[in-house]
């Protein structure tokens, strides 16, 4: 389940990510969590780490002088660092909000289990 619920949070994920924002992207690992509550912090983590991950990779493919360029300066702005670190802390951020969001996915789902057994 943990498999089916990774996918179904990532394009969830895609889907806010595309048409409300990056922010609301978190959602879909909220969804995976919920749908792994065993598993909710890694399904979450996954989910969105994936998902940015691909939009990295695919922001390369598709405008790769834009994309190096953007790096280099938001390296530059960030103290000077390697344009590397950028695409780093990118991933960095999508794991940690994918886990997060995993995490709150599988609270909601445990307190409404439990709401409705006791």
């Amino acid at each position: 389940m943990t498999k089916h619920a990774m996918i179904i949070g990532l394009v969830v994920a895609y889907l806010c990510h595309l048409t409300l924002g990056w922010q609301y992207s978190v959602i879909g690992a909220i969804v995976a969590g919920f749908l792994a509550p065993k598993k909710g912090v890694r399904a979450g983590a996954l989910s969105l780490g994936l998902g940015w991950g691909l939009l990295i990779i695919f922001n390369f493919a598709v405008a790769t002088p834009e994309t190096v360029e953007m790096t280099r300066i938001m390296a530059a702005l960030l103290g000077g660092l390697p344009s590397f670190v950028t695409v780093l802390l990118t991933l960095l951020i999508g794991l940690l909000l994918g886990t997060i969001g995993g995490w709150v996915g599988s609270a909601l789902k445990s307190t409404r289990d439990r709401s409705k057994n006791g």
